[in-house]
């Protein structure tokens, strides 16, 4: 893997430090004016007292929530764009490209979150999609506080992309099995009761965006 400093006569990446400025800004704020529930959720991967003591669905609304999503957004953003920039794609420092990338991923996410509200009511198990969301935003939203200080340093470095690439494709499909796994163990019981409708979601939602994406990378390479 090469590994080389960018030149910063020949990158402005001013927007880029805009942006991480505000984002750990954010994460600074969050953690002053809610102390006790960041110190929880720091420790999400290796205890689940955030997850039990703020289960309630009224938190997906929550100040501390929509910051820690903002983090998220940010973050994968970021990331998505270094990995279009790495494969020839576009200009790691083009504002513009990212600004669709963000711009694509929140109406995704949007689209994919009513989507998913309107099969609950069809369902009627609102209640249980609304906690379901919430352990998904948790668990994301920790990988995106994870993944912020690792795309800072990406960026002003450059990878080999045929290697990279396999590494974050590794470990995006570890943190999601095991999100999965998660999941089911928390929620096996209700599962069994709609299965159809989660295998549904599965496909539909959680493994079809990774297969076009992979197959988009691997068919505009060759």
């Amino acid at each position: 893997m090469e590994i080389d400093i960018l030149d910063r006569n020949n990158f402005s990446l001013d927007w880029a430090t805009v942006l991480f400025t505000i984002t750990f800004a954010t994460i600074v704020i969050t953690r002053i004016t809610f102390p006790n529930r960041f110190e929880d959720f720091i420790k999400l991967a290796f205890s689940n007292k955030y997850l039990s003591t703020y289960r309630d669905s009224n938190n997906m609304k929550s100040g501390f929530t929509i910051s820690m999503f903002f983090v998220q957004m940010v973050s994968l953003s970021l990331f998505v764009h270094y990995i279009i920039s790495l494969a020839g794609f576009s200009n790691l420092n083009y504002f513009p490209t990212y600004l669709r990338i963000l711009s694509i991923l929140l109406f995704f996410v949007l689209v994919k979150y009513f989507v998913e509200k309107i099969i609950a009511v069809c369902f009627n198990m609102e209640e249980f999609a609304e906690q379901y969301n919430l352990v998904k935003v948790s668990y994301r939203s920790y990988l995106g506080l994870l993944l912020l200080p690792v795309v800072a340093i990406l960026f002003y470095n450059r990878f080999s992309f045929d290697y990279f690439i396999w590494v974050v494709s590794g470990v995006f499909v570890l943190f999601n099995t095991i999100l999965f796994i998660l999941l089911l163990k928390s929620y096996q019981k209700v599962f069994s009761q709609f299965l159809f409708y989660f295998i549904l979601y599965l496909c539909t939602f959680e493994i079809a965006p990774y297969v076009i994406l992979y197959n988009w990378f691997v068919f505009s390479k060759t």
